[in-house]
């Protein structure tokens, strides 16, 4: 799954696209009730390495992230990814992005849905 949505599938079956898609994250840095002054801010992501999913006869596993902030591609768990919001002046500001990655399925027996928390942690590095 890249993270404009494009998935490509291998193995036995095919994937059906229906209801998937990457994983969409909005940062949001409120600034409170400090007016309308100029921000420029500085927020930090980490994403977690993710769990293996094991339930019901199935086994799944999370890897090569890809993320579409500019200036990243491919991301792996642990490393730091910066994002920027300058001249922020209303009290909420935002910055959207999509993760894709690619998901490997083993299926011993059974079946069911396939969910993977992805964590991440974010940290607000300056507000300028």
């Amino acid at each position: 799954m890249s993270p404009r949505g494009g998935i490509s599938s291998g193995g036995i079956f095919a994937l059906d696209d229906t209801g998937v898609g990457p994983a969409r994250f909005v940062v949001q840095y409120d600034r409170g009730n400090n007016g309308r002054r100029e921000l420029n801010l500085v927020i930090e992501i980490v994403f977690s390495a993710p769990s293996t999913y094991v339930r019901g006869g199935i086994t799944a596993r999370l890897s090569r992230y890809q993320i579409d902030l500019p200036g990243y591609g491919a991301v792996r768990p642990g490393q730091v990814i910066r994002i920027e919001m300058p001249n922020c002046r209303q009290r909420v500001c935002s910055r959207a992005f999509n993760l894709g990655g690619r998901i490997d399925v083993d299926r011993n027996f059974g079946g069911g849905l396939v969910e993977i928390p992805i964590v991440v942690d974010a940290a607000v590095i300056s507000v300028k």
